[in-house]
Formats: structure tokens, sequence, C-alpha cells
């Protein structure tokens, strides 16, 4: 018996119904798998994920991180008005910022926008960096808000870090730029001639960088006080177990006192090598320090084995570093004495005005 048209027209009917519940079953199967990937991908993630409700802005998907991000468990964070608890997190001072953001996403944009809150389980401030994006329906009305937050705590506290450091290095090259502005101002008035002045400038300024070397050198920005008068006495041509005896326990400086020790040092061996020890084979230089119970740092610098030494007939550039600059930058006192047989110094500092203030 052949088929009628209408038997045909019911098949054709059935076989459309069965492709469509095939395809409504595959869809499904899709949409499961696809939620089981976001799923294992919001787990997965070190930053949180969520999705909000457009219109009443409660979360209706969020992943675990929030938990160690944000300090509080997803299940209290999802219970009531979870909105509500949401921005009670975040510290006042930001919230008028995100509600801002949040009302432009409201209306269709993406935003990125960096906030802090506080977490409930420590307390902690962290800083957070949002991407939320609208997710539209079929219509093009924003149904949902989608959002990542990053904890960006660690890369915000490297920025102030870095900006801090770059602070203190521009304080540093001031700082450095003066005093070198200072010797070149000092050497050329109290010189008496072009030719001495460039000697002593070439001088003083090697000095300096000799510190300066030694401070780039230390990351803690201290600089052991030993390597300072070696470096400085090795350059005028001293040598230790000949004519020069260094002894004294390790001490660090701090940068400013390195500099200032370093071109008082500097002063008194250039004398040495033009008046004093070092410019007779007789002459021995003798240099020690020590810290009393009184935190004072005193040093001293003996020289001997000379014959009728002679006071200098004019006070220059040295005796300002050795009267003036050390009792006003490391709050020193100072007893110079000019003897026959060589030159004694000693000097008195408090160990606050040499160590690296906090």
């Amino acid at each position: 018996m052949s088929k009628t048209p209408a038997d045909e027209h019911r098949e054709r009917d059935l076989t459309e119904i069965r492709a469509a519940l095939h395809e409504r079953a595959g869809a499904k199967v899709r949409l499961r798998q696809s939620e089981e990937n976001l799923r294992q991908f919001g787990e997965a993630a070190s930053d949180v994920l969520w999705i909000r409700n457009a219109e009443t802005l409660q979360w209706e998907y969020l992943t675990p991180p929030f938990d160690a991000i944000y300090g509080l468990p997803r299940e209290k964070a999802l219970a009531g008005d979870n909105f509500a608890r949401w921005i009670d997190l975040v510290v006042p001072q930001d919230r008028d910022h995100v509600l801002a953001h949040i009302r432009r996403v409201r209306d269709g944009e993406r935003v990125v926008f960096e906030y802090r809150i506080c977490r409930p389980s420590d307390n902690e401030v962290r800083w957070l960096r949002d991407t939320d994006f609208p997710i539209r329906d079929e219509t093009g009305k924003v149904a949902h808000i989608g959002g990542i937050g990053q904890d960006i705590t660690r890369f915000r506290q490297a920025g102030e870090q870095q900006q801090a450091r770059f602070a203190e290095l521009q304080h540093h090259v001031r700082n450095t730029l003066a005093v070198i502005r200072s010797i070149v101002r000092r050497t050329m008035e109290q010189s008496e001639s072009l030719d001495e002045a460039t000697a002593h400038l070439d001088g003083r300024i090697n000095a300096f960088a000799r510190v300066q070397a030694a401070v780039t050198r230390n990351r803690s920005s201290e600089v052991e006080l030993a390597p300072i008068i070696a470096e400085e006495l090795r350059a005028a041509g001293a040598k230790e177990g000949e004519n020069l005896t260094i002894n004294g326990p390790a001490l660090a400086l701090a940068a400013k006192a390195a500099e200032t020790i370093g071109l008082a040092v500097h002063e008194l061996a250039t004398n040495a090598v033009k008046y004093g020890a070092l410019s007779n084979r007789a002459g021995r230089i003798v240099i020690e320090w020590n810290v009393n119970d009184d935190d004072m740092l005193r040093l001293t610098w003996t020289e001997n084995g000379l014959q009728d030494l002679k006071p200098a007939s004019r006070q220059g550039f040295g005796w300002e570093v050795l009267h003036r600059t050390l009792p006003y930058e490391l709050e020193a006192s100072v007893d110079l004495r000019i003897e026959p047989t060589g030159l004694s110094f000693d000097a008195q500092i408090p160990l606050r005005a040499i160590r690296t203030r906090a």
C-alpha cells in the first residue's frame, strides 16, 4: 500500500521534531559543558571572577579565589544583600569612586578601576584592580555585569618603593652636587694660584668620589670606616705596616657621615704629604678609633718621626673642614695640635650623628 500525502507530511513533521529535540539535547549538553568549563576556569584562576545581576547588582556567580583575596568566605559574602556587604568591605574613601564605575558599566561601558578593601579576616588593607564589563541579552539590554578582580597590593607596594627610591636618588644627587659646588667654591676662594686650585680640587673631588663609589657598592647605603681611611691613605702613598698603622673596630657610617669623614681624612693626608709624616721617610702615622660608654666615637690621627714641624702660615680649606665642617655636620669636638715631631688630631663624634637615621 502506498503512502498518502498526509502520511508523508506527518513523517516529515516527526523527523523535524526528532531533529529539533536532538539539537535541543545537544545544546543542553554543550551548555552544561560550557558551565563546567567556566567553573573549572574560575576555580583554577588566581583572580576572582563574578557575574552580577545588572538591575539588583546581586552576585549570581562568584569563584573560590574570593575567599583568599577578600578574607571572607563566599557563602557569607553571597548571603543576603551581597552588594551592600561587598561595598562595606571597600574603604570609605574609595566607595564613591567604586560606585561611579559600577554606574558606568550598567550604562554599557567596560571599565577598569582600582580601589582598596579592608579584609575582615586580618584587617589588612589590600589594593584591588577590577575589570568590569556589560553582558547583554538578546535585545541588547545590559542584563548582567561580568567582573574580574585582581589583588595588586604587591604591585602597588613595589611602585611606591620605586618612587621612594627615585625620590631618595634625586635627594642624593642634589646633595652630591651641593657638596661638589661647595668644594669647588671654597677651593677657588682659598687657593693662591690656579695651579694650586687645580691640584687641590682634583684631589678633593677624587676623595669624594671614592666615598660615593663605596656607598654605591653597599646596598644598605652604609660604609665601613676602616676602608674609607685606608683608601685615602693608599691614594696618598702610605703603606700599612711601613709608615701607617690603622686600628679600630668595625663601624658602619651613614653616607653623609662617610662623605664628611672621608673629606677630613683626605685633608689630613694631603697635609701629611706636603708638610707632615708622608713628606719624610722617617715619618709615621697612627690612626685609631674606638667607641666609649657614652656612645661617642673617638678618632685620633697621630704623626711622629719629624723634627721641628711648624704650623702652616695660613688656614686653608683643610683647616675649615676639620674645624668647621666636622663640628657642623657631625657635632664633633675637635682638637688639632702641631707638635715639632708631627701633627696630632683628635675628634669625638656622637654615634647618633654618624649612623643612618630611621
